[in-house]
């Protein structure tokens, strides 16, 4: 009996070693493997990145990815981008191993299809280029932002906040609008300005603060301020539900200070800068009480930028989605259909007091 159990005894030993064997085993493999498959993995992502950092020597994951992942919706939804979110980033070495920058992507849930996916490659503050990874846009119009002719413009932007303009950039920060698709390119902008604020916060000491604009200046872009003369408001004998405070001539047009009354929580001042050939220049809201994650969004660039390139022979009108430039139309603001209301009287209201002026 004595004999069996030490028999078994035996048996178990031997088994124990043989497992004990093959556990250090495979945990060696596992080491010595693990750092190729890891690479592998990295390669494949980089794969689909590889467009936005020409001539990049090797791409590297970031040691606290998950940290900085976890931590960027909360930064990018502070800069006033809700929604966006950081699907990725890689480091980019140079030929010694140094990281010498990064490659960054993110997602705007904005677009005219739904969300849009971009990748955006940074060094030293320095855009190094751009491409659209995702995106369900329509064929022939908000298609076109994976065109060279529209992704070619970010190389070179600084990594600052970008913008966009229907009527041609003019400032570094900006880039030009595919025509007929304002809401493609505003979630491009979207992303790509998501991809910023995570680079400036993870990479170069903080989110930069954007510099504010005089309101007139975005009203009627490159406009000298100093040259601004007061213009005599002509008289209505009909109470209206907006006041034109102030009229200015800029020497080739005219900016129209507007308070509406009838915004969701009082007063809403906006001013629009209307051009001698009938077309707006700008847009920017002055004075806004309404709730920052609604209404408030009336006061964005992006915003502002539907009502450029109109023009003044017809009154604005709102529309849930999908609005037309040429048909005088703007979207909606989700869940504010009053402060979009209120807006659309003040802008009609200046475009009503250009028609006097004129004497259309």
């Amino acid at each position: 009996m004595a004999e069996k159990k030490s028999s078994v005894l035996k048996n178990t030993l031997v088994l124990f070693a043989v497992t004990l064997v093959c556990v250090l085993a495979l945990a060696v493999v596992n080491q010595v493997t693990r750092g190729p498959i890891e690479q592998a993995e990295i390669n494949a992502r980089a794969e689909i990145y590889k467009n936005v950092y020409a001539n990049a020597n090797s791409f590297a994951q970031i040691d606290n990815t998950e940290e900085l992942l976890e931590k960027a919706p909360e930064v990018i939804a502070s800069a006033g981008l809700d929604g966006c979110f950081i699907n990725d980033v890689l480091a980019v070495n140079d030929a010694s191993g140094a990281v010498e920058g990064y490659v960054i992507a993110a997602t705007s849930p904005s677009g005219y299809g739904g969300d849009i996916q971009v990748a955006v490659g940074i060094k030293d503050g320095t855009i190094t280029g751009f491409e659209v990874v995702a995106n369900s846009e329509t064929a022939g119009l908000g298609s076109k932002c994976t065109e060279p002719d529209f992704t070619s413009q970010f190389a070179g932007k600084p990594a600052a906040r970008l913008e966009y303009s229907k009527t041609g950039a003019t400032e570094d920060n900006q880039i030009d609008a595919i025509s007929g698709a304002t809401i493609t390119t505003n979630a491009v902008t979207e992303a790509v300005n998501a991809a910023i604020i995570f680079y400036q916060d993870s990479f170069a000491g903080g989110v930069q603060a954007e510099e504010e604009k005089d309101p007139m200046e975005k009203a009627y872009p490159d406009v000298d301020l100093d040259a601004l003369t007061d213009v005599e408001i002509p008289s209505l004998s009909v109470v209206e539900d907006f006041t034109v405070d102030e009229i200015k001539s800029t020497g080739d047009g005219y900016i129209f200070v507007v308070t509406a009354h009838n915004g969701y929580d009082g007063d809403l001042q906006i001013a629009l800068g209307i051009g001698d050939d009938g077309i707006i220049k700008g847009f920017s809201t002055i004075v806004c009480n309404e709730t920052k994650a609604l209404g408030g969004q009336c006061t964005s660039d992006e915003f502002a930028q539907m009502f450029v390139g109109m023009s003044v022979d017809k009154d604005v009108t709102f529309v849930t989605s999908g609005a037309q430039t040429e048909n005088n139309e703007i979207d909606q603001i989700a869940s504010a259909t009053i402060t979009t209301k209120a807006v659309v009287t003040a802008v009609n209201g200046a475009i009503k007091y250009f028609n006097i002026m004129k004497g259309a």
